[in-house]
């Protein structure tokens, strides 16, 4: 089924506003809980001096790691479903 092209527009509106709110009372709520925690216990628990380098590959690790699989997955679903498409016409 196809959106017909009049209803992207107030579609595309109503994600940005939903995000644009969600974003806006995230960061109303922000609280330096976890900041303090990788300042304070980043040397001790990684064994780095640098705190990007211990948030990035020790504790946000499987989330870079799972990130990158999923995009692998996407770009080859989509370069697999654009050749079927190709073959069919």
């Amino acid at each position: 089924m196809r959106i017909k092209s009049w209803m992207t527009i107030p579609i595309l509106l109503y994600l940005m506003v939903t995000f644009a709110f969600a974003v806006s009372q995230e960061a109303s709520t922000y609280n330096k809980t976890s900041y303090t925690h990788y300042v304070e216990k980043s040397l001790i628990e990684t064994g780095s001096h640098n705190y990007l380098t211990a948030i990035y590959l020790n504790y946000r690790l499987f989330d870079t790691v799972f990130e990158a699989t999923l995009l692998f997955v996407t770009t080859a679903g989509v370069l697999y479903m654009g050749k079927k498409d190709e073959e069919i016409r």
